[in-house]
């Protein structure tokens, strides 16, 4: 096996899971050392998401789960608006803006300032945690402060990302110079990456003069006939853009990005790596929309996992499904590192195993209840709320799940 294909090896939707359910296994079995599972309790994390859902979405009719829902905190249609006032002249052109926004916002839920409150310019909405971080990407984004033509403002251009300056950076997030330097400094280098794997691969980013995330979208659109795979648009995601994600696992000398390799698991060091993919994933879920205006399906979804994060970890902590075994105080960096690697895998296993139980329980088909409407309509919102009622919960996670505090990560403390 070539390095390249070793590196796609840890790409497939069905490795991303089937590793996750794996961890969750030995959970049950009482065989890893940080965590453990009761599935009892799961009824009463059924009750909860089920409630949620019929509280936002009572006839069902539940949006896909992504980054476009924060695009519209304060029930403001703000794309829409947008898009009514470019007037783009083909679905291939606004495919290539809105795919270019949906990876950019994706890509910009990274850590942020402690108590950070960013405020929506043009409606004063005032929001925070990864919200806010959509948000200020698509202002920035509306702003035209990605774009390398003054006539086109609504675009990503890999050019833009590496040169992107501190002021500009600063401004456009509400980040202060001085007391967050340090987090503009990482954000910075994290787009200037993102601009330079993009341009190492103009197969799949470029065309003629033009590098953007967005062409990605535009380019698997011609040839799809219809429908375009999930499976093939991760692929192609990691491909690229996984040495950008630094800090994971490593196959010799490729940087595997949302990657963790944990000895529990029986077989070579490839096969104990954990891949979890979070922001790429999320970025395919964040193209469904964009696919769908320019009137194509994106197929198997299916395929894809339940985020491993912060606020699937918390639904399941909360009702006791998910037990850490100490209070990991006095845990060296390895077994840290071991335990974040547990509670996201086992989240991520325990929200595929409740989706079953939630269709079931509304005797509604997956097609017609998919898991991104499951994510949207109730895990996500749910683990969400507890976090944001729970003094110190997030802060708390935050630790548990990034403890090497890496950057591009969306929980830090």
């Amino acid at each position: 096996m070539t390095s390249s294909e070793t590196t796609l090896a840890l790409f497939t939707p069905q490795v991303i899971r089937e590793r996750a359910q794996t961890l969750l296994a030995l959970a049950e079995q009482g065989k890893l050392v940080h965590v453990e599972v009761d599935p009892e309790g799961l009824a009463d994390v059924l009750v909860s998401v089920l409630e949620t859902t019929m509280e936002n979405y009572p006839d069902l009719q539940i949006p896909p789960y992504g980054v476009w829902r924060d695009f519209e905190a304060g029930g403001i249609d703000r794309w829409g608006a947008l898009a009514g006032a470019r007037g783009f002249e083909s679905a291939e052109e606004m495919l290539a803006a809105t795919a270019d926004l949906a990876v950019l916002g994706t890509m910009l839920k990274t850590m942020r300032p402690e108590g950070w409150i960013f405020e929506d310019p043009m409606t004063a909405t005032r929001v925070s945690g990864r919200q806010a971080s959509a948000l200020a990407a698509f202002h920035m984004f509306a702003s035209g402060s990605f774009s390398s033509q003054m006539s086109d403002p609504y675009r990503v251009d890999a050019e833009t990302l590496i040169r992107l300056e501190l002021e500009e950076l600063a401004s456009g997030l509400q980040w202060d110079r001085e007391a967050d330097a340090d987090l503009l400094d990482a954000m910075q280098r994290q787009l200037k990456r993102f601009g330079e794997a993009l341009a190492l691969r103009p197969d799949l980013f470029a065309d003629g003069d033009e590098t953007r995330p967005g062409l990605l979208a535009t380019g698997l659109a011609k040839d799809c006939g219809g429908a375009v795979e999930a499976g093939t648009v991760l692929d192609r995601l990691l491909e690229a853009l996984a040495p950008v994600w630094e800090g994971g696992a490593q196959a010799g000398d490729i940087l595997l990005g949302d990657s963790f390799r944990h000895k529990g698991l029986p077989g070579s060091e490839l096969e104990q790596t954990v891949p979890f993919h979070l922001a790429a994933q999320e970025m395919v879920y964040a193209l469904v929309e964009p696919f769908a205006w320019a009137g194509l399906e994106v197929s198997g979804l299916e395929d894809l996992s339940a985020p491993a994060d912060d606020r699937h970890a918390a639904l399941f902590l909360s009702k006791g499904v998910l037990k850490l075994t100490s209070d990991g105080s006095d845990l060296s960096a390895e077994a840290a590192l071991e335990r974040m690697i547990e509670v996201r895998a086992a989240a991520s296993a325990l929200t595929d195993r409740l989706a079953g139980l939630l269709r079931a329980e509304l005797n509604v088909p997956a097609e017609q209840l998919p898991l991104t409407c499951i994510l949207e309509g109730g895990t996500s919102r749910t683990g969400s709320d507890f976090l944001s009622r729970e003094t110190g919960e997030a802060e708390k996670l935050g630790k548990i799940l990034n403890p090497g505090s890496v950057f591009w990560l969306p929980f830090g403390a």
